[in-house]
């Protein structure tokens, strides 16, 4: 473990958070979220890890995530959210809420949030959010979770076949800072939200890229085209399939 180039560096990111975490920067990691999984019982909650690199990052579906050096921010917050299963996507939401904020209150870009985990810019991907959770069976409630984040933040050419889905914060702006300081904006986010417990939802809705649209809904073996109506308390995707209402909690949706 070491600091890094391009100045990903733990006291550049602690001196500007409101609340205390212990940091942990790889300049090089298979998977952020596998290795908080693997040391799940010798971390404390807060625990937040950090690579320069991630060389086999992933998302949602085991999707490869494309995690080079020097671009992005890999990083991973361990929580105990004691919450049910069916209240969990509330963390995805938050997450995306708070990767928003960041985005907006350092560039001031106009940045959309695609249900659930999708951050998007300029209609492409420019992060995503994943989160891992371990359950009780025996009470349904969620002990710990892995909240993952990525985002695409540095100046980068994209391969031909990710040219037409993803871009980059810089690919958008001349604005450069370190990530230091976007790492920084997005914790004291996360924990305005999921400590501070400010409202969050409204701030989903009012930024989403799919409320009142079309969208073609693909759920297991069926796909179907519906309208994206509203998100609920537990942050479930609610569409209109001609009569029929219907609450999404694991899908993949595009927009037609």
């Amino acid at each position: 473990m070491k600091n890094l180039q391009n100045n990903l560096n733990i006291q550049e990111i602690q001196k500007n958070l409101k609340y205390k975490h212990n940091i942990e920067i790889f300049y090089s990691i298979d998977s952020t979220n596998k290795y908080l999984k693997s040391k799940i019982n010798e971390k404390n909650y807060g625990t937040i890890v950090i690579s320069n690199e991630q060389t086999s990052g992933y998302g949602k579906s085991n999707r490869e995530f494309l995690s080079n050096k020097d671009i992005g921010i890999y990083m991973s917050i361990l929580i105990n959210p004691n919450c049910l299963i069916e209240e969990s996507l509330k963390i995805t939401i938050l997450t995306s809420v708070a990767v928003l904020s960041a985005i907006k209150s350092v560039y001031n870009l106009d940045v959309k949030l695609k249900w659930v985990n999708d951050i998007i810019l300029n209609d492409l991907k420019v992060g995503g959010i994943l989160c891992e959770s371990q359950i009780n069976l025996n009470t349904n409630i969620i002990d710990n979770m892995i909240v993952g984040i990525g985002i695409n933040v540095k100046e980068f050419e994209f391969p031909p076949s990710l040219k037409n889905i993803a871009t980059s914060i810089e690919n958008n702006t001349n604005i450069k800072i370190s990530r230091n300081e976007l790492i920084s904006e997005i914790i004291n986010f996360f924990d305005l939200y999921f400590i501070d417990n400010k409202n969050y939802l409204n701030l989903y809705k009012e930024n989403s890229y799919v409320l009142g649209k079309d969208i073609k809904v693909i759920q297991n073996d069926r796909q179907f085209f519906a309208k994206a109506i509203d998100i609920d308390d537990n942050g479930s995707l609610i569409v209109q399939e001609q009569e029929k209402i219907i609450k999404l909690i694991s899908s993949d949706i595009s927009i037609r």
